[in-house]
């Protein structure tokens, strides 16, 4: 043991040396719109082509099925599940979560349902697509019932 207890104080200066050095901090994030404008511009639009891709239309002339019927229209309501789906990052960065477990887990389930939608999509899957945007609706209004400050009425 005597033989190699000057390895010791080398062992204590070389280990360190070997671990990996600290991470460079996350770079800071800046918004460039509040909360109102990042909804209505982006996450409202995609939304809404998601909700209005698939459903039924009854008239006095008939039932209609609405769906994407063309490579090109399932191409758009693609676009709009991914742009929601990264939305969901949005929402969570700390400018806007406030560091809040409810708002984190309303954007993760955002993220995760338009990731569904996706799945939806690109097996061009009408049905699937319909109960999947009713999910959506769902994961918007329950965030919205915590979190939206409603607008006062003026008397």
């Amino acid at each position: 043991m005597r033989k190699f207890a000057w390895l010791l104080p080398f062992a204590l200066l070389v280990v360190p040396a070997c671990s990996s050095p600290a991470p460079p901090p996350p770079p800071p994030f800046k918004t460039t719109v509040n909360m109102k404008d990042l909804m209505l511009n982006v996450l409202d639009p995609a939304a809404d082509v998601i909700w209005e891709s698939v459903g039924t239309i009854m008239t006095l002339e008939g039932t209609f099925e609405k769906f994407p019927a063309t490579d090109d229209e399932w191409a758009g309501v693609r676009g709009s599940a991914i742009q929601l789906a990264e939305s969901g990052n949005l929402l969570m960065l700390p400018t806007r979560s406030g560091g809040s477990a409810d708002w984190i887990k309303d954007a993760q389930a955002l993220i995760e349902a338009s990731g569904r939608a996706l799945k939806a999509i690109e097996a061009k899957d009408k049905d699937t697509l319909f109960t999947v945007g009713g999910d959506i609706y769902d994961v918007c209004t329950s965030c919205h019932s915590k979190f939206v400050v409603p607008t006062p009425v003026k008397p």
